[in-house]
């Protein structure tokens, strides 16, 4: 393990690097440290330094993502105007693959869709049902591995593929909570697939 030093809330932290991808590191540091999730970091060593954000922990284990990966640019949009809604064609944004189940609820009908994606616009999610109303704001469980997330989201567009039909939804609400398991998971099942 690589020996590496922590600049947080103004204290340095002494550690080793116990594991390092693209997309995510886990900190191995000598003493334990109270932290919130997001909270910025720098990581630096005698060749680099980078600044990175806390996505979770337990004891003296961190585990840390780049300051300016994706996954903190997907999050809640209540209060987007039309002219944000209606992105060039031509953009691209970097999504990641989800493949989980879970449900999208309004007062009392409950749906059981497949997540397929997420990117900072939004979910991905399958259902073969023509009742997903436009524009609507549901509220949904997701499974991620043994936990779940509960954010509102609003179906913003609908694509009839083959065999299913293929909604997109924004991010209206998210707890603080939520979105940091949901960052975790996601960055998770990057190092998995790696």
């Amino acid at each position: 393990m690589n020996s590496i030093q922590m600049l947080y809330n103004g204290k340095v932290y002494q550690g080793a690097v116990a594991y390092e991808g693209a997309e995510l590191m886990e900190l191995s540091l000598e003493k334990p440290i109270a932290y919130k999730g997001g909270d910025e970091v720098l990581c630096f060593d005698f060749k680099r330094r980078r600044r990175m954000r806390i996505l979770r922990g337990s004891g003296n284990k961190l585990i840390v993502a780049p300051e300016e990966s994706e996954i903190f640019r997907i999050k809640a949009r209540p209060d987007q105007t039309e002219e944000e809604m209606f992105i060039d064609d031509d953009t691209m944004f970097d999504s990641f693959k989800l493949n989980v189940f879970g449900t999208i609820s309004e007062e009392f009908r409950t749906l059981a869709v497949r997540f397929v994606d997420i990117c900072r616009l939004g979910f991905g999610f399958e259902v073969n049902d023509f009742s997903v109303k436009l524009g609507h704001v549901y509220d949904t469980m997701i499974f991620c591995d043994e936990e779940t997330i509960h954010p509102k989201l609003v179906v913003r567009y609908v694509h009839l593929m083959e065999k299913t039909i293929r909604y997109g939804a924004e991010i209206h609400s998210i707890s603080a909570r939520d979105l940091s398991k949901l960052r975790y998971y996601i960055a998770a099942r990057q190092f998995a697939e790696a």
